[in-house]
C-alpha cells in the first residue's frame, strides 16, 4: 500500500532460551486500517506484539512509529506513544469497579493533588457502556461479571486511552455471536477514526470480514503477507499450518449413541439457569449454547457443584440412579468432569510441569507403600499423554505456562481423560486456540464420545455446534427454549432461538 506506514517493523528477531520465536520479521500497519496478524499458537504473533508494546526487547531489528524511531522499554512508554494493547487473557482488577478498571491510571482528576473526579469517572464509563450495549453499571465489581463481559470491559479500557495504534490479541474469544458482531463493528469504527489496528485472531472468518491486510507467521518467520482482497481462506490456512486440514467429519460418523447416562431435572442456579432439564446419552455429543445472560456460563459448574456457583434446586440421575453431588469431589468420584473455559486460572497449574498437571486428579494410582508417589510412573504418564494427544513439548517436565494455548488445552484434556470419565462436560474447549489445534481438539472430542463417554459441549461457537453435535439445546434468559436435532442443527436456527427465545417455525 502506498504512503508511509504508522508502524514500520524491519527484521524483528527474538529468542527465548535458545528457542527462536521471531526470525527477521517485517511488519507494517497503516493508520485507519486493520492489519490481521495470524498463525498457529507459537508462530510468534504474541511475541511480535509484545515487542511493539514494550513488554519484550527485540534481539535485532528496528521499529518506527509515524516515521520516528520506536524503542519502548515498558508498557508505560508504549502508552505514552499511543500504543494500547488488549491482551487475550483478561487482566482486570477483580476487586475494583468497572469504572475504576476502565480508567485505571487514566482517571479524570482535578486540582494540584490530582484528586479523582468520581462522578466524571462514572459518567464517562456509563457513556461507553451505553454506546456499546454492555449490560452492567459503572459501579459493578468486575468480580461479579461473567468472563465474556470482563473481556468487553477490557476492550472499553483500551478505547478510553484514545490509541494511535491498537493491538488486539484475540478480542472476540469467549464472546457470543452478538458480541462478536459488536466488537467487529467497533474495530471498523475505530479504524475509520484513523486508528491503526493490529488484529490477532484464530477466527479466520472474522479476519476476512474486518481486515484490510493480512500477515501470516509460521515458526517465527513471515509465511504470507498481502491485501485481504487478494487472498483466500485456503491461502491463509495453507500458509499457517503448511499442510491441508483433514476433511470435515460427518456429524455422528463412527459413533453409537447408547442408553441415557446423565439426567438433569429442575436445575436452577442463583443468577443463572432456571428449571433446566435434559438427558445426555452414552456416546452422545450434546451441545448447549446461548447469548450472554442466558445462563450458559454457570451450567457446567452447577452440575459439578463448583463452589463459585450456588445451586438452588435440581436433581441428577446417573444411569437411572439418583446422584447427590455436593462438591466437585463427589462429581469426580461419580465419573463427571468439567473442562473449564479458563484454563490458566481454573484448569491448569501453569508453574507445574505437564506430568504433574496430568496426574493431579488421579494421584491415588501412583501411591505406593506409605503413600509415597511413584515419580517414574507419573513421568511415564506425562510422556504417554504427550504421545496420545500430540502435545508439542520437549518432554513431560515442560512447564504448562511454556506451552502454546492449543497445547495447554491438550494437557487439560489429558488431565481429565486420565480419570476415565463417564460424563465429560466441556466448556468452550477450543477457546483461544489456532485453526490447526482446533481441528485436533475436535478430533479428541469425537474420539471421546466414540469411546462411549457422554459429552456435554457448552459453547457459543456455532461452527463447533454444527460440526460436532448430535443434538443442540439453546438457552435464553436461563431456560432451554429449543432442542435441535438432525438437519435443524444449522446456524440460522441456532441464532434465531438464541436471540428470540423461540424456535423458528418450520
Amino acid at each position: 500500500m502506498a504512503g508511509e506506514p504508522l508502524l514500520a517493523c524491519r527484521g524483528i528477531a527474538k529468542a527465548f532460551g535458545g528457542v527462536q520465536a521471531l526470525r527477521g520479521v517485517d511488519f507494517d500497519v497503516h493508520a485507519g486500517r486493520v492489519h490481521a496478524l495470524v498463525g498457529e499458537n507459537g508462530a510468534g504473533k504474541s511475541t511480535l506484539t509484545k515487542i511493539i508494546a514494550g513488554l519484550y526487547p527485540a534481539d535485532a531489528g528496528t521499529m518506527h512509529l509515524a516515521g520516528e524511531p520506536l524503542a519502548v522499554t515498558d508498557t508505560a512508554a508504549a502508552l505514552g506513544r499511543g500504543i494500547v494493547t488488549v491482551h487475550q487473557d483478561v487482566n482486570l482488577i477483580l476487586t475494583q469497579t468497572v469504572a475504576e478498571n476502565v480508567f485505571l491510571a487514566n482517571e479524570p482528576t482535578t486540582g494540584p493533588f490530582g484528586i479523582i473526579r468520581g462522578r466524571e469517572l462514572r459518567r464517562r464509563t456509563a457513556e461507553l457502556l451505553d454506546r456499546y450495549a454492555i449490560a452492567c453499571t459503572p459501579d459493578t465489581l468486575v468480580a461479579e461479571l461473567p468472563n465474556d463481559q470482563r473481556k468487553m470491559v477490557q476492550i472499553l479500557k483500551a478505547i478510553s486511552r484514545e490509541a494511535r495504534l491498537l493491538l488486539l490479541d484475540e478480542p472476540t474469544s469467549s464472546l457470543t455471536e452478538t458480541e462478536v458482531r459488536m466488537v467487529l463493528r467497533l474495530i471498523r469504527e475505530l479504524a475509520g477514526q484513523g486508528v491503526g489496528i493490529v488484529f490477532i485472531s484464530h477466527y479466520l472468518t472474522e479476519v476476512f470480514e474486518v481486515a484490510d491486510a493480512i500477515t501470516v507467521l509460521r515458526d517465527g518467520a513471515l509465511a504470507l503477507a498481502g491485501e485481504r482482497a487478494d487472498l483466500t481462506l485456503p491461502d491463509v490456512v495453507a500458509a499457517m499450518i503448511g499442510r491441508e486440514l483433514d476433511h470435515q467429519h460427518e456429524r455422528g460418523a463412527g459413533r453409537v449413541i447408547g442408553a441415557p447416562l446423565l439426567e438433569v431435572a429442575g436445575l436452577s442456579v442463583r443468577g443463572g439457569p432456571r428449571d433446566v432439564a435434559f438427558t445426555l446419552h452414552a456416546g452422545e455429543i450434546l451441545g448447549v449454547t446461548g447469548l450472554t445472560g442466558s445462563g450458559l456460563d454457570a451450567l457446567g459448574k452447577a452440575i459439578v457443584a463448583s463452589p463459585d456457583t450456588r445451586r438452588e434446586a435440581g436433581t441428577l440421575r446417573l444411569e437411572g440412579r439418583p446422584l447427590q453431588v455436593a462438591t466437585p469431589r463427589d462429581a469426580l468420584d461419580a465419573g463427571i468432569v468439567l473442562l473449564t473455559n479458563d484454563r490458566l486460572r481454573e484448569g491448569l497449574l501453569p508453574e507445574s510441569p505437564i506430568w504433574e498437571n496430568v496426574t493431579l486428579p488421579v494421584l491415588g494410582r501412583f501411591a505406593g507403600t506409605g503413600g509415597i508417589l511413584d515419580l517414574e510412573a507419573m513421568l511415564a504418564a506425562g510422556r504417554d499423554a504427550i504421545k496420545k494427544l500430540t502435545i508439542r513439548a520437549p518432554g513431560p517436565t515442560t512447564l504448562a505456562r511454556a506451552l502454546s494455548g492449543g497445547n495447554q488445552q491438550k494437557v487439560l484434556f489429558a488431565k481429565w481423560l486420565a480419570t476415565e470419565p463417564r460424563v465429560f462436560i466441556m466448556d468452550e474447549p477450543t477457546i483461544g486456540i489456532d485453526v490447526g489445534s482446533k481441528a485436533e481438539i475436535r478430533a479428541i472430542v469425537r474420539e471421546t464420545a466414540a469411546a462411549g463417554v457422554g459429552v456435554l459441549l457448552i459453547t457459543a461457537e456455532i461452527d463447533e455446534l454444527t460440526s460436532l453435535c448430535d443434538r443442540v439445546l439453546v438457552m435464553f434468559r436461563g431456560r432451554i427454549v429449543a432442542d435441535l436435532t438432525g438437519d435443524a442443527i444449522e446456524r440460522g436456527a441456532i441464532l434465531h432461538a438464541s436471540v428470540s427465545g423461540a424456535r423458528a417455525a418450520a
